[in-house]
C-alpha cells in the first residue's frame, strides 16, 4: 500500500495561514477588530479550504479575545459563511462577488444583536469589514492564484500596503520582557528587501507596516523612526550582509539615543534589530536571489522581449541568404533550357543530314556536287520547308529536275519525311522538358520571393504594452479567471493583438474576450487555443474582431445521365480577413472531368495558402497542366476577398462572366482567355472592386449560362430576386436554369454565392 506523499509547501502556506488569522485577530481599530472575519470571507471566495479556514477563524477570534460573545460572533460568521459555500457548491457555481459581500455582511447579525444600541459603531464596523474583504480578496488572488508571477498594478500595491499596515496594527501589541515582536519583523524584511536593491519597495513596506504601528500607538512617530532607518540602510546599503546590518543598527542607536529611549530602554529597542541582523545573516544567498527575480520579474520579461526582437533579425537575415540560394537555382535552371533553332539553322543542318545519309553511296555524287551543287541544296532546302510546313513530302512536290537527274526520288522523300517527324518529336519533348525547367525556375524565383516577403514581415520591430497587460491579469484575476500569463504585441502598424496563458477550464470563458475588448478599447476575438506542455493551461491568441464577415451559399447538379460532377469549388479561408473562392470546370462532364477539376483546383488552394503572388499561382498551374495533360483543360474563376481593405479580386481564365449585385445596381465582371492548360502560357482577365454591407457576389459556371442562353437574361433574372440569403439565391439560380433545360442539364452547372455582411459585437 502506497502512502500518501506529505505536501510540506501547502502545511507552511497554511500555517502561515493561521498566523496571519492570529495577527489580525489582535489587530484592532478603537476596539473593532472586522479583519478576522473579512479574511475567512475572502479565503471562501478565492477557493482555499473552508474547513481549516473556518477553525483558523475560530480559534484565532476567541484566543485573542476569549468570550462567550467574541465565540457566538465568530461561530455565526462562521456558519453562515460555510452555508453560503456549500450551497454554492451543491449548484455547482462560482460565487458572485456582489454575493461574498452580502453573505458577509449577513453573517455579522449577532455582532449587530449585541452592539445594537451603538448605531454609529456599527457602520464603521461594518464598513471596515467590507474594506477589508475586498482588500483580502485582492491580495489572496495575487499570492494564490498568480503564484510567482508578482506583477501588480496600482489597487493591487494599495492593497497589499493596506494589509501589511494591518499587519503591523496586530503585531504592535505583541512583546516579550519589554521587547516588542514587530522590531524583529520590520527590521528583518527591511534588510531582506534591501539586499535584493528594490529601494522604493523597502520604503514602501516601511511606511505601511510602520503606520500601522503608529495607528496602535496613537502615534506616528514610528514611522518616522522606520523610515529614517529604512532610508539610511538604502543609501549605505552595501554587498556584505553584515555591513548592511551594522549601518542600520547605528542609524537606530543614534535615533533612539537622540530622540526616543534612555538608558535600559534603549537595550529593548535595540535587541530585536540585532536578531533581525543574526537571523538576515543566517539567510542562504540563494533564497535571496530566488526573492530577487520576483522583484525583477518585469526586467526579465524586458530581456526575453528584446530577445524576440533580436531573433527576428536574425531570421530576416537568414531568410534572405535562403532567398539568394533560390534566386541562383532559378537562373541555373533558366541557363538549362535550350534554344529552339531557328529555320535557317534547322534547314541546313537537316540538308547535311539528307546529303550524308542518301547521296554517300550514289554513283553520281561526284557529279551533283561539281556541277549541280547549289541547285541540289536548293531544292532539298525548298523539299525540307515543304515536310515542315505540310507535315510530309510527295513525288508531287519534287522539282523536275532533281526527278530527272536524282535514281534515289522515293528514298529521299522517305528520309525527308522520317527525319522532319522525327524533329516535330523532339521539337515536342525539348518543349515539356524547357517547360519543366522553366516551371522550376519560375517555382524557385516565388520561392526567393516569398522567403523576402517573409523575412519583411519578421524584421519589424514587436511593440509591447506592459502598462495594460498588468490591468488585464488584474480584471481577470477579479472575475475568477487565473491568468498566469499575458503579452500584447502589435508588428509595424498592425491591430494589436493578445496571447493569455490561462487554466485550461477557463479558456472559453466568454469573459477572457469581453476583458481585452474593454482594456485594449477595440473588439477583439479568441482566434486560437492551444493546450501547452506543462501544467493545465492553455495558450490563447486574440486578435481585433474583423468589421465584415462572410456566409456562403452554393448549389450544383450533375450533367443528366453522369454520376459525377465534372465542376470543383472551394471556399477557403486564407487568413483571418481572407477568403478564396473558386470554381473549376473540367472539359467535358463526369467522372474524367471532376478529376481535371480537383487537380487544378487543388493547386490553385495550395499555391494561395503557401502565399503565391496571382501571376506565379497561375503560371505555374498552367505549365503544369500543359505539360501533364495533352487536351484536358479547365476554365477557373477565382475571387479574393479582403475583408480589411473592403476589396474583391476576381481572376477569370476562360469561365464566364459573373456578377455583383448591390443594393442599387448590378456590376458585371466579364471573362476572357483561354482555359488552363490550352497554351504554355495565360493571360486571366483580373477585375478589382471594392465591397461593402449586403454586396452579393455571385459566380457560375457555363453550363447555367449556356442555359440561360445570353447574359442579359442572367442579369435580368438575378436583379429581381430579394432574397438576401445566399444559399436562397444560389438554388434560384440553379432551379431556374434547370427550368430553362427542360429539367434536364445538358452540362454540370454550378452557383456559387457570397455575401458580406457587417459584424455585431456583443455587448
Amino acid at each position: 500500500m502506497k502512502t500518501k506523499k506529505i505536501n510540506y509547501n501547502t502545511i507552511l502556506k497554511y500555517f502561515a495561514l493561521f498566523f496571519l488569522f492570529m495577527v489580525l485577530a489582535n489587530a484592532k481599530i478603537n476596539d473593532l477588530s472586522p479583519f478576522v472575519y473579512a479574511l475567512f470571507f475572502a479565503c471562501l471566495y478565492v477557493g482555499l479550504n473552508e474547513k481549516l479556514t473556518a477553525a483558523f477563524t475560530l480559534i484565532s477570534a476567541t484566543i485573542i479575545s476569549p468570550s462567550l460573545q467574541t465565540f457566538f460572533v465568530a461561530l455565526t460568521v462562521v456558519g453562515v459563511g460555510l452555508v453560503c459555500f456549500y450551497l454554492h457548491m451543491l449548484i455547482k457555481k462560482k460565487i458572485h462577488l456582489i454575493t461574498i459581500f452580502l453573505t458577509f455582511v449577513l453573517s455579522l447579525i449577532t455582532y449587530f444583536y449585541y452592539n445594537f444600541n451603538n448605531f454609529s459603531h456599527l457602520i464603521y464596523f461594518c464598513l471596515m469589514g467590507i474594506i477589508s474583504l475586498y482588500v483580502f480578496i485582492v491580495v489572496n488572488q495575487v499570492m494564490c492564484l498568480r503564484k510567482n508571477c508578482f506583477k501588480l498594478t496600482l489597487d493591487e500595491s494599495i492593497c497589499f500596503l493596506f494589509t501589511i499596515a494591518l499587519l503591523g496594527l496586530g503585531l504592535a501589541p505583541i512583546s516579550l520582557y519589554n521587547v516588542f515582536f514587530y522590531r524583529l519583523i520590520l527590521m528583518l524584511a527591511i534588510f531582506i528587501l534591501i539586499s535584493i536593491g528594490s529601494a522604493n519597495l523597502t520604503f514602501a513596506v516601511t511606511l505601511a507596516f510602520s503606520f500601522g504601528v503608529g495607528l496602535f500607538q496613537m502615534n506616528l512617530l514610528p514611522v518616522a523612526e522606520f523610515a529614517i532607518v529604512a532610508l539610511m540602510a538604502g543609501i549605505f546599503s552595501m554587498p556584505h550582509k553584515i555591513k548592511i546590518g551594522v549601518v542600520t543598527i547605528l542609524t537606530d542607536i543614534l535615533i533612539q539615543f537622540l530622540f526616543f529611549a534612555k538608558n535600559i530602554e534603549l537595550f529593548y529597542e535595540i535587541l530585536p534589530i540585532i536578531a533581525a541582523t543574526i537571523i538576515f545573516i543566517l539567510i542562504p544567498n540563494k533564497m535571496l536571489n530566488n526573492l530577487s527575480d520576483l522583484v525583477y520579474v518585469k526586467k526579465s520579461e524586458m530581456s526575453s522581449r528584446n530577445l524576440i526582437n533580436t531573433t527576428r533579425k536574425n531570421i530576416k537575415k537568414r531568410l534572405s541568404e535562403l532567398s539568394n540560394v533560390f534566386l541562383d537555382m532559378k537562373q541555373i535552371h533558366l541557363n538549362m533550357v535550350k534554344r529552339e533553332l531557328n529555320k535557317e539553322e534547322l534547314t541546313a543542318m537537316l540538308t547535311r543530314e539528307i546529303t550524308s545519309s542518301c547521296c554517300k553511296d550514289c554513283l553520281d555524287k561526284s557529279r551533283c556536287m561539281r556541277s549541280l551543287g547549289l541547285d541540289n541544296k536548293s531544292n532539298l532546302e525548298l523539299l525540307i520547308d515543304i515536310a515542315l510546313t505540310k507535315g510530309k513530302v510527295s513525288l508531287l512536290d519534287l522539282p523536275s529536275s532533281l526527278i530527272n537527274r536524282c535514281g534515289k526520288v522515293n528514298q529521299l522523300i522517305s528520309l525527308i519525311n522520317r527525319l522532319c517527324d522525327e524533329y516535330r518529336q523532339y521539337k515536342t519533348m525539348m518543349a515539356d522538358v524547357n517547360n519543366v525547367k522553366i516551371l522550376l525556375a519560375d517555382q524557385m524565383g516565388a520561392v526567393s520571393n516569398l522567403l523576402l516577403n517573409i523575412g519583411d514581415e519578421i524584421n519589424s520591430n514587436v511593440s509591447f504594452d506592459m502598462a495594460r497587460e498588468n490591468k488585464i491579469i488584474s480584471r481577470l484575476l477579479s472575475l475568477n479567471v487565473e491568468c498566469k500569463e499575458v503579452l500584447l504585441y502589435n508588428e509595424k502598424n498592425a491591430d494589436l493583438s493578445a496571447v493569455l496563458v490561462v487554466k485550461a477550464n477557463d479558456a472559453f470563458n466568454p469573459i477572457i474576450e469581453k476583458v481585452i475588448t474593454e482594456v485594449l478599447k477595440a473588439p477583439m476575438q479568441i482566434a486560437s487555443v492551444t493546450p501547452m506542455e506543462e501544467g493545465d493551461f492553455n495558450s490563447i491568441i486574440l486578435t481585433k474582431r474583423n468589421k465584415f464577415d462572410c456566409v456562403f451559399g452554393l448549389a450544383s447538379c450533375n450533367k443528366a445521365g453522369n454520376d459525377e460532377c465534372g465542376d470543383c469549388h472551394s471556399i477557403i479561408r486564407l487568413c483571418k480577413n481572407k477568403f478564396l473562392l473558386a470554381l473549376c470546370d473540367g472539359m467535358g462532364a463526369g467522372k474524367s472531368a471532376h478529376n481535371m477539376s480537383a487537380l487544378t483546383l487543388g493547386l490553385i488552394e495550395n499555391f494561395y495558402k503557401v502565399g503565391f503572388d496571382n501571376d506565379v499561382v497561375l503560371e505555374s498551374v498552367n505549365k503544369l497542366l500543359a505539360v501533364n495533360n495533352g487536351e484536358n483543360y479547365s476554365t477557373l474563376d477565382v475571387c479574393l476577398i479582403d475583408l480589411d481593405k473592403e476589396i474583391a479580386d476576381f481572376i477569370k481564365v476562360g469561365s464566364p462572366f459573373g456578377l455583383i449585385k448591390r443594393e442599387s445596381n448590378m456590376d458585371v465582371v466579364n471573362g476572357g482567355a483561354l482555359p488552363i492548360g490550352a497554351l504554355d502560357s495565360i493571360t486571366p482577365a483580373i477585375f478589382k472592386t471594392t465591397i461593402s454591407t449586403k454586396d452579393m457576389i455571385i459566380m457560375f459556371t457555363d453550363g447555367i449560362t449556356d442555359a440561360f442562353l445570353s447574359q442579359e437574361n442572367v442579369i435580368e433574372y438575378v436583379s429581381k430576386l430579394v432574397s438576401t440569403n445566399p444559399q436562397t439565391i444560389a438554388e434560384s439560380i440553379l432551379n431556374e436554369a434547370l427550368r430553362l433545360s427542360g429539367m434536364s442539364a445538358k452540362d454540370d452547372m454550378t452557383v456559387l454565392v457570397a455575401r458580406t455582411y457587417l459584424k455585431t459585437i456583443s455587448k
